[in-house]
């Protein structure tokens, strides 16, 4: 990703999971050049290493050409035995098939874990992503300050070679935002004192769940997360956010009763149905009353690959699909909305 031609860029957080994988193959380019996601790889019983080793099968058959990736796998646990480590797995794998990584660092990372991903950035780029906060405490400018030098001389990394991510996961109400606000302007005024290749404030605000919400209509959810980013007007500030899942990383499968997340330009529009004997067959109710909806973009089944799958939905064409493709549709539309956002504040910005 050519950062320094971009005042704004777009760092997702995403799960390394099937959905999320789909929708990014379906990207269209040139959009894809101002976006580098975050992958974090999803844990499972099967172990560390497998675990990677499914990470790596996905994403070859994904990333678009000459996509750089981030790749986040703090949630794996360390190997039993063996030499054999999950980050370096992932980063020689993919080395070979001619995708570029960047490794992610944490403040909390061992010795061990740095040296492994100096070890994955030097097969690639040689740059790293450092994300600050997460799910365990919010972004921490003086315990960064303090141990910034030491993570990277582990790392073998400089801040020059350094993109920042400040992550606050979770911003769900208005009350939550207003914490948020100067915690976020504390950090980014502390970043701005070194010279990071890009500067980014991410959070989330999808709930973790949506079985409360009602069924047979549409439900409005405020996008806090990207509130809170409009709220710095800080316009060279990348933009991150958990697309349209909760941050929360979930062990093991889900059946959720047929449900759309919709992005529109200040909120996430929750269509769901029950399923009432007919499986998934609800599906096609919810794309034709998406489809009807002043939401609904003007470019329609074109804006997106994820529209064109719900507009053909909204006809009877195509199988109703199950939560993978439901969450794959949903994504599509959320990255390209929010890179055509930033490309508009961009060009707006520059007139």
């Amino acid at each position: 990703m050519d950062c320094e031609r971009c005042a704004v860029v777009y760092m997702p957080i995403l799960k390394g999971r099937e959905g999320e994988m789909r929708a990014v193959s379906r990207l269209r380019n040139p959009l894809t050049r101002r976006m580098l996601p975050i992958f974090e790889v999803p844990p499972t019983r099967q172990g560390p290493i497998k675990d990677a080793f499914a990470f790596t099968k996905k994403i070859c058959r994904s990333v678009p050409p000459r996509m750089t990736i981030a790749v986040d796998a703090g949630h794996l646990a360390d190997p039993d035995e063996g030499q054999r480590r999950p980050l370096l797995d992932i980063a020689e794998d993919l080395a070979a098939w001619g995708i570029p990584i960047r490794p992610v660092l944490h403040l909390h990372d061992s010795a061990d874990r740095l040296a492994e991903a100096r070890k994955a950035a030097a097969m690639h780029t040689g740059h790293v992503v450092i994300r600050l906060g997460g799910d365990a405490a919010d972004p921490d400018d003086e315990k960064a300050e303090a141990q910034l030098s030491l993570l990277c001389r582990r790392a073998g990394t400089t801040i020059e070679e350094a993109a920042l991510v400040l992550d606050f996961f979770e911003v769900r109400s208005a009350r939550d935002l207003g914490r948020v606000e100067p915690l976020a302007r504390k950090c980014v005024a502390w970043a701005r004192r070194y010279p990071w290749e890009t500067i980014t404030v991410a959070s989330g605000a999808m709930p973790e769940s949506l079985a409360d919400l009602p069924t047979n209509t549409a439900t409005s959810i405020p996008r806090h997360d990207l509130a809170l980013w409009r709220r710095l007007q800080e316009p060279d500030i990348g933009f991150g956010d958990y697309g349209i899942a909760h941050p929360k990383m979930t062990v093991g499968g889900w059946h959720p009763t047929p449900n759309l997340r919709y992005t529109d330009e200040n909120v996430w529009w929750i269509y769901r149905r029950a399923r009432d004997g007919n499986g998934n067959k609800g599906m096609y109710d919810l794309c034709a009353s998406l489809v009807a909806a002043d939401h609904w973009p003007p470019e329609g089944a074109a804006f997106s690959w994820g529209d064109a799958e719900i507009a053909r939905r909204a006809v009877g064409h195509g199988g109703p699909d199950i939560a993978t493709g439901w969450r794959a549709w949903g994504t599509a539309h959320h990255l390209t909305h929010v890179l055509k956002m930033l490309d508009a504040g961009q060009r707006g910005a520059s007139g």
